[in-house]
């Protein structure tokens, strides 16, 4: 580690001379390679890999049928090593290593022992290339005298299993000479939903043995670019045009597109460097994976898996944490790539839920638990296909965040409202009559709380269906006259969802986790405690600490970084600081590996996948949502910040609603400042700071507004025909002024009938 300490010393120094601030929280050094769970994952939003692995996946190619359906392994043509550093799992000596993460980098530095020369070996997916990964080599005369050498290695590992490769070819592009293979996956992962095996191509150079410095010199870089793509013409244009740049410029458009990247990620606290590094750590891992919009070749947008592109844990499959962890942080972000990522929900998955739905006999849309490229069913899990159904609605509320954020209508109309309305009518099929209580159960589901499987009454699972069905009547009202619906149809709707039965246990004032749960029995996580955040139900205070102080007492070890960074927030709502702080750290001191930061599933003793990026996202929810103190509801945004434990200021750089674009920064005293950054659109808010109205600033023009306590940004709206109405359970039909006895409708009807079928069957 002296060699990379000296070297970032240096770095600090010329800054320091030239007036360049440099932040060391960015950088991540370790003398020794760390064991396999603790190697950091690059990625650049449409390839990935594991550093010196053998290994690089791009996003959206699979091979395998249904659930054996996972992420086809592409050989790393890009894994090339220092020779005196290789096996680096061996820890061979002199050498040293840095995670550089401003830039997106992991670098290997080789001292000789002698002193006569230092390599340092750079490598990095392109952000804006993004079907290249890049290496450098530099060899550094320190004492040596004459010619001085370097010896590098290719290690591609075993040839894919996943891919059936043609030969080697050769191909000239610019007077440069490269080797190319092409190849076909080798298995469909429907044979309904996939008419054809998906192409992958790859280039790269031949590399010398060894690298050389002449004697006139005192410093020689070597550059490699290895392109992964799918198919020849997108890796020959990619390949063009790195031939026509220099290493120098693809490193500085490679700096650009990473300072844009951090100027909207790049959350940052004074005064706590531990947290700082968590922080930043937490953005890498959760950005590194979020596409990217404008490249040369630009890539449909799949869905991102709970440990990224650059790896096969989960196989590579989509699930919840899409929907729920990740989503929300880039919609606040940068709305445009969040809109984007919604069409693996609305598009590419389409014909595949309404199969699902059929297969099953449900009407509407019933969303897979893990999907992968076509959007059918493809989890090995037992039982989570059949009763882990919140997903269905999780997805409907990603939508419903997005109009929060967005109020999007056109974007509604043309591709939101199948979505919202016909996994509504999943939620009809799906919720249960109850005749004892005239009210509807949701029966046979496993919640977030794996732990406790096929369950009545899952109290997350009913209230985000509730969410679903009063989305679904929203969109049947904006979208009335293409869905030729009646109005009957979106009034059952809510009669539905606000008879949904939400349980809770009066004599102890909070909401048990399911039917017939009894306080003692050990959770996976709090289900409960995510009615307050993310679902913002509106409920009791006292009911949200009860929830909190039973359930985390029963809470398992093993439970994942998620469960503790709602347990963060839910105690912000409540002003316990203290409590807070002690949750915040538990959702991330156990599930950050040194040395440099991998996030992992599991805290140390009960080890998961590594590279967790849903447990970053979740960590970005606390500093956004719970100490930003930040709610996306209809038709505002509410603010409340407060500066985390033993930090003197909080930054968020980049935060948008409705065409405003702001940062915001709490300070030492308590107070916080919001920015509006200059933008050519006008947004039709009013803001409103500790109960007086202000107007937003012109076109183009940034300003500031300052407030000691909270800040609403209020949409002002001309188009109010169609209304999202608020969430309530837990309303008996009688009391709906719809007696079930005197007055039972068509759905009702049916869902009575579905309700004696699956009686069997719980």
């Amino acid at each position: 580690m002296a060699s990379i300490n000296l070297l970032s010393i240096l770095i600090i120094a010329i800054c320091s001379t030239l007036g360049l601030a440099i932040d060391t929280n960015y950088l991540f050094n370790s003398d020794r390679f760390p064991e396999a769970s603790s190697v950091p994952t690059l990625s650049n939003g449409n390839l990935g890999f594991t550093v010196f692995s053998d290994s690089v996946y791009l996003t959206g190619v699979y091979n395998g049928r249904e659930s054996q359906s996972h992420r086809a392994r592409i050989p790393n043509y890009a894994n090339i090593q220092l020779e005196t550093c290789s096996y680096p799992e061996t820890n061979p000596p002199y050498c040293s290593y840095q995670l550089d993460i401003k830039f997106g980098r992991f670098q290997t530095v080789y001292d000789d022992p002698n002193g006569l020369l230092r390599l340092i070996h750079t490598v990095y997916p392109h952000r804006y290339l993004n079907h290249v990964i890049v290496n450098h080599i530099r060899i550094q005369r320190l004492s040596g005298q004459g010619t001085l050498y370097a010896n590098i290695r290719r290690t591609t590992g075993s040839p894919s299993a996943d891919i059936s490769f043609d030969a080697p070819q050769y191909v000239d592009i610019r007077d440069k000479t490269f080797l190319y293979q092409c190849g076909l996956t080798n298995e469909v992962e429907d044979t309904a939903l996939q008419a054809e095996r998906k192409t992958v191509c790859v280039y790269y150079s031949e590399i010398p043995a060894t690298l050389m410095l002449s004697e006139d010199r005192t410093a020689e870089d070597f550059s490699f670019y290895t392109v992964f793509a799918r198919s020849q013409a997108n890796a020959e244009e990619e390949l063009r045009l790195l031939t026509m740049s220099t290493a120098s410029n693809l490193d500085r458009i490679q700096e650009t597109r990473m300072n844009s990247m951090w100027d909207q990620y790049g959350i940052t606290v004074d005064g706590n460097d531990e947290l700082d590094r968590a922080i930043k750590s937490s953005a890498f891992q959760l950005f590194s994976n979020i596409p990217t919009l404008y490249t040369p070749n630009s890539v449909q947008t799949f869905g991102i898996s709970p440990s990224g592109i650059g790896r096969n844990d989960f196989q590579g499959h989509v699930m919840w944490d899409y929907d729920m962890w990740m989503f929300p942080i880039v919609l606040l972000t940068d709305p445009t790539v969040a809109q984007n990522m919604l069409t693996y929900r609305t598009r590419i998955m389409q014909e595949a839920v309404q199969r699902n739905a059929e297969l099953n006999n449900i009407e509407g849309w019933q969303y897979p638990w893990a999907s992968a490229f076509t959007g059918r069913e493809v989890t090995s899990t037992p039982g989570a296909a059949e009763l882990q159904h919140h997903i269905t609605a999780d997805i409907a509320f990603a939508i419903r965040l997005f109009l929060y954020a967005t109020d999007n209508l056109p974007w509604l109309r043309t591709e939101g409202c199948d979505l919202a309305f016909n996994t509504a009518r999943f939620w009809m099929r799906r919720a249960v009559y109850n005749s004892t209580t005239d009210k509807y159960d949701i029966r046979a589901v496993t919640g977030p709380d794996t732990m406790n499987s096929n369950v009545i009454n899952n109290v997350f699972t009913n209230v985000v269906a509730a969410h679903n069905l009063f989305l679904g009547e929203y969109a049947g009202c904006v979208c009335e006259s293409f869905l030729n619906l009646q109005n009957e149809d979106l009034n059952e709707m809510l009669r539905t969802a606000r008879a949904l039965h939400l349980l809770h246990d009066s004599d102890n004032d909070f909401n048990p986790q399911f039917e017939d749960y009894a306080v003692g029995r050990q959770i996976a996580q709090a289900d409960a405690v995510l009615l307050g955040y993310p679902l913002d139900l509106a409920i009791e205070n006292s009911t949200k600490r009860n929830n909190l102080n039973i359930y985390g007492s029963y809470t398992s070890a093993s439970s994942s970084a998620m469960t503790w960074s709602m347990h963060t927030i839910g105690w912000l709502e409540l002003d316990e600081l203290t409590l807070a702080a002690d949750n915040l750290r538990r959702s991330y001191q156990p599930y950050l590996r040194s040395p440099f930061n991998v996030w992992n599933q599991g805290p140390v003793e009960f080890p998961g996948a590594p590279n967790y990026v849903s447990g970053a996202a979740s960590f970005l929810h606390t500093m956004i949502n719970g100490y930003g103190g930040i709610r996306l509801r209809d038709g505002e945004m509410v603010i409340r910040p407060r500066l985390p434990p033993g930090t003197t200021r909080l930054s968020i750089p980049t935060i948008n609603f409705n065409r405003f674009r702001f940062s915001l920064e709490v300070h030492q005293d308590g107070t916080f400042t919001i920015m509006q950054q200059a933008i050519p659109t006008a947004p039709t808010i009013q803001i409103i700071i500790d109960g007086v109205s202000h107007e937003p600033c012109g076109l183009n023009t940034a300003c500031a507004f300052h407030g000691t306590h909270s800040a609403i940004l209020k949409l002002v709206r001309s188009d109010t025909k169609c209304q999202l109405k608020p969430t309530e359970l837990n309303i008996r039909l009688a009391d709906q002024n719809h007696a079930v006895a005197a007055r039972i409708s068509p759905m009702i009807f049916v869902s009575i009938v579905i309700a004696s079928v699956l009686n069997k069957f719980v």
